[in-house]
């Protein structure tokens, strides 16, 4: 009976021993679910805007912050503490598809990303800071862009809208905007 124990402990203890080894492998497939809702009566759908996502690699605690729209679309950002200190060059460009179930993807190999999306139909864009996941080789996450709302904060992302009193056309007739038409 000691041997028996003895053997279980000793099988036990080696293969706790072995997973202490494992490799580590940072880096992941980034895969976004894009949504919009562009007026507050609009469902919920799945984009098919023109969509540009990108990142940059930054380090740990840095704080950064796209400024401007113009910004945006020419893949810049800017140190919140140093404002003099801008990225204009992505380490990485999102592709996108529209028709698949996860529009954009981001091969991410660096531990801290800074992440843009922007929609350029509906002029917004959101930010994230993101620590890229160890031995995730696939990373899927959703985001939700609401063109009707000046700015906000959902799942880690910032979405802002640089121009939020511009008029939008609902992604869905009601019976309302048909009534108008005619």
């Amino acid at each position: 009976m000691r041997y028996i124990t003895k053997i279980v402990i000793l099988v036990a203890v080696t293969i706790l021993s072995l997973s202490c080894f494992k490799e580590e492998k940072q880096g992941t497939s980034l895969q976004i679910a894009l949504y919009s809702q562009n007026v507050a009566t609009d469902p919920i759908m799945k984009t098919t805007h023109d969509i540009e996502a990108y990142a940059f690699h930054v380090g740990k605690g840095e704080k950064w912050e796209v400024t401007t729209w113009d910004d945006a679309l020419n893949h810049v950002i800017t140190n919140k503490e140093r404002t003099n200190v801008q990225l204009k060059e992505p380490e990485v460009i999102g592709t996108y598809d529209p028709e698949a179930e996860y529009q954009i993807v981001l091969e991410l190999w660096s531990e801290f990303t800074f992440l843009v999306v922007v929609d350029k139909t509906n002029r917004i864009y959101a930010t994230r800071l993101y620590e890229t996941p160890v031995n995730y080789p696939v990373m899927p996450i959703q985001l939700h862009l609401y063109a009707h709302k000046k700015s906000g904060q959902a799942n880690g992302w910032d979405m802002v809208n640089p121009f939020p009193d511009e008029a939008r056309e609902p992604l869905v007739p009601t019976e309302e905007n048909e009534d108008i038409d005619n």
